[in-house]
């Protein structure tokens, strides 16, 4: 067995928190911006970090593009976007963003760099700190936009000579280490590939492919999981990139030791407090600003899904108006019927009642008929008895 790889040797000598503390306070620029650092977390991050005892995330921008600048280089940013993609990618070049046709206001990502390949192929590099609404939707535009950048840069180079088989594939690449919710509920799977298909099977190619990583996913998946197994490289990237714990950096450099060249990069921020803290501070700013931007989606959410709540009261109560209205018919209806029928039922009540006036006359005359019978059936026997005795 080889000789175990400690943390001083990858981020250097360690110091101790009085050490650290020491040199920020004797530097005025670098004690300032530490005592506007609020978020008590963060600050304890850097004292770690700088202390040698914990990494630092790559999911900031400003520690990213240290890292993977494609100017200095574009060897790393080529070597992790081919393992995403699946196959061996060369970095041409970076894009200016500022020129995105489709511009977002307020936009909750950490990173957003766009490449060009030798192919010349483009890819849109995104990390998002904090899961936001409507992801699919979002990939899309951006990758739409990575389209029409191709589309137009290619028609004004050919001119007249332009086919679309000139163009050539667009990926998006979403990080999240916060995922949105539709990813975050996939809790078995933590890389997502995909693009555009008929449901016949009809074989077609497009231009537009999309690569989610969901970090928070993976970490879940890893801890609960007793791998003893060699983690891929595309694993060993997603380590680097979404983890600061110094097991996991350990890990990934005894497996692959090239990656000590850029743990020692970050490594050099130790050495440099004031540069250090300004890399911190501009995360913490990214953090801050993210998180007001994401309360304002989630209050807009809200409000839209109130909105919503209220039509659907609103439409539920129309309903059970004309539901009322259509009672309230059938009850006057009802009524009405019961006040014809009643009114039968007085003129039978009438019609019953003289048919009875008639029967108690015509009992009554029967009752005198029957006393004038028996009154001659006694005269009729007194004059047999008379006729009798003679």
């Amino acid at each position: 067995m080889g000789k175990q790889i400690t943390m001083q040797e990858i981020l250097g000598k360690e110091k101790t928190r009085e050490e650290v503390l020491w040199e920020v306070n004797r530097n005025p620029a670098v004690y300032a911006l530490f005592r506007d650092m609020d978020n008590e977390t963060f600050r304890e991050h850097f004292i770690q970090f700088c202390m040698g005892v914990r990494g630092v995330k790559m999911t900031y921008d400003s520690f990213f593009k240290y890292i993977f600048d494609a100017e200095v280089h574009p060897e790393r940013l080529s070597r992790m976007l081919s393992q995403i993609i699946g196959r061996p990618l060369k970095v041409k070049r970076m894009l200016p963003v500022e020129h995105r046709r489709i511009s977002e206001q307020g936009s909750l990502l950490a990173l957003d760099i766009i490449v060009e390949f030798e192919t010349g192929e483009l890819a849109d590099v995104e990390i998002q700190k904090i899961g936001y609404y409507f992801p699919g939707q979002r990939m899309s535009c951006y990758s739409s936009d990575m389209v029409m950048r191709q589309y137009e840069r290619r028609r004004r180079a050919k001119g007249k000579a332009f086919t679309y088989c000139d163009m050539q594939k667009v990926y998006t690449i979403v990080l999240m280490e916060e995922s949105a919710k539709e990813v975050k509920e996939m809790e078995d799977c933590y890389l997502h590939r995909g693009g555009f298909e008929f449901d016949t099977g009809l074989k077609m190619e497009f231009l537009q492919e999309f690569y989610i990583i969901a970090l928070d996913n993976f970490f879940k998946i890893k801890d609960n999981k007793d791998d003893t197994k060699k983690m891929s490289e595309l694993e060993a990237w997603l380590y680097f990139i979404g983890s600061d714990k110094p097991e996991h950096i350990l890990r990934v450099v005894e497996q692959y030791p090239w990656f000590a060249e850029l743990y020692e990069d970050i490594a050099y921020f130790r050495q440099n407090p004031e540069e250090g803290i300004r890399m911190f501070s501009d995360a913490l700013r990214e953090m801050d600003e993210n998180t007001v931007k994401l309360m304002i989606d989630d209050m807009k959410e809200e409000a839209e899904r109130r909105r919503k709540e209220l039509e659907e009261s609103q439409k539920e109560l129309e309903e059970s108006q004309k539901e009322l209205e259509e009672s309230q018919k059938e009850l006057e209806e009802s009524q009405k019927e019961l006040e014809e029928s009643q009114k039968e039922l007085e003129e039978t009540d009438r019609k019953l009642g003289e048919k009875t006036l008639e029967a108690e006359a015509l009992s009554q005359r029967l009752d005198e008929k029957d006393r004038e019978l028996e009154k001659q059936r006694i005269e009729n026997e007194k004059l047999r008895k008379l006729l009798g005795e003679r």
